[in-house]
């Protein structure tokens, strides 16, 4: 792993030697390597101590025509936000992976597998399905929700 900044907002990021030509998730500008005389190294990794640190924040960041002070005073918030997003976008996909995306229209889940895609009965099914299988389908026809995921009556 090597230290690379963004010259733009300031973003100091660990990131794989594979992953030299990455862009920056805060603002979108390509991270450069942190010069190798300010990096102390620790076993597998390399770091900068705090007073580097400050010191590498006044003179190449800071002093970087471009700079956008915007985004460097408002990059915690602006990171903050977009993992946010994302987090919330993770878990939308996941629920409806799961079968669980709370859209549905009555607001009823499966007991089984807690699948929230689910369809009412209505009364013309019963009503085939009787014609279909007679004194057989007392125990569906008791039945008001199908989970189009498992396929359970309930």
């Amino acid at each position: 792993m090597a230290l690379h900044y963004c010259k733009k907002c300031g973003r100091i990021a660990d990131l794989y030697d594979w992953e030299t030509d990455m862009e920056c998730d805060c603002c979108g500008y390509m991270f450069k390597p942190v010069p190798k005389n300010l990096l102390e190294e620790n076993l597998d990794c390399c770091f900068l101590n705090d007073e580097t640190k400050q010191q590498f924040i006044e003179e190449y960041i800071k002093k970087s025509p471009e700079l956008d002070k915007y985004l460097f005073e408002h990059r915690d918030e602006i990171l903050s936000k977009k993992h946010a997003e994302f987090n919330a976008k993770l878990a939308y996909g996941k629920a409806v992976m799961e079968g669980r995306d709370k859209g549905n229209p009555y607001g009823v889940e499966c007991p089984y597998c807690h699948a929230t895609n689910i369809k009412k009965i209505s009364f013309t099914s019963k009503a085939v399905h009787t014609a279909v299988f007679g004194i057989f389908s007392v125990g569906r026809n008791s039945k008001q929700w199908h989970c189009t995921k498992c396929g359970s009556d309930f």
